[in-house]
């Protein structure tokens, strides 16, 4: 039985610390959660740290999601000099000692925006910072524009036939959004490039010898995760992972 005693699952969804009015809060965006409560069919913890803490507890829940955030992955992490902020620390930690054991323990993962990049870091590649290159401007949103339209399409990606993505999209090209300045840079070794666009950058990788669901996307598929095809089959699937862990786990 699931941890909810429902037998629905029972999803890790990490967080981050956000100063409000001068009191730390444990943050994520709500987006996030109505994705994964209405789309993926999971019940939502949110899960900030210790890190240390975590392992012995990792097998309470079915699946684990790291969303995006405002902060960049520090450089120090894949041995590069310190770079532009903002940064998460705690989140740093929380996200590259977690993840290897959770694909290890066969959890469902999903990484979205910087849960790619941590899962890049985690097992050994590096990132890049695209916003002073001359591609850069076609991976950041348009901040003139209200904040649902930077979430919407920005530019076709080329989805690598025979993988895990093309799997659950069914299609070779789709288009998606994009709202990032990091990328990665080096693809580490045990990952497998998903999709990726015209002029050379990651937008999706999956853990190549993973024994369950192991998947991130650099773009934001919770924004429109009810009503987006591609962003609802991401969504979709890893609730369906994350269901067949719950059924396993009894």
């Amino acid at each position: 039985m699931s941890a909810t005693g429902t037998g629905t699952p029972l999803v890790a969804l990490a967080c981050v610390t956000e100063d409000v009015g001068g009191v730390p809060h444990a943050a994520v965006r709500q987006v996030y959660v109505s994705a994964l409560e209405s789309v993926s069919g999971c019940a939502v913890v949110l899960v900030q740290g210790p890190a240390a803490r975590l392992p012995s507890v990792l097998g309470r829940f079915d699946g684990i999601v790291l969303g995006g955030h405002e902060s960049n992955v520090a450089p120090e992490r894949y041995g590069s000099p310190p770079g532009p902020g903002p940064r998460a620390p705690e989140r740093d930690e929380l996200a590259l000692s977690l993840l290897p054991l959770a694909v290890d323990a066969g959890l469902p993962v999903l990484g979205i925006c910087r849960g790619l990049q941590e899962l890049n870091v985690a097992y050994g590649g590096t990132l890049r910072d695209i916003g002073a290159l001359p591609i850069g401007a076609a991976h950041r949103e348009d901040l003139s524009l209200p904040r649902d339209e930077q979430y919407l399409p920005a530019h076709d990606i080329a989805v690598t036939p025979g993988g895990l993505l093309h799997g659950i999209v069914g299609q070779d090209t789709v288009r998606v959004n994009s709202l990032h300045q990091q990328a990665v840079d080096r693809l580490a070794p045990g990952l497998r490039l998903e999709a990726a666009t015209s002029d050379g950058v990651v937008e999706a990788v999956s853990v190549a010898d993973a024994p369950a669901f192991a998947l991130a996307v650099q773009w934001h598929p919770e924004w429109y995760a009810s009503s987006d095809p591609v962003s609802k089959s991401l969504f979709t699937a890893f609730g369906a992972a994350a269901a067949r862990h719950a059924r396993r786990r009894g």
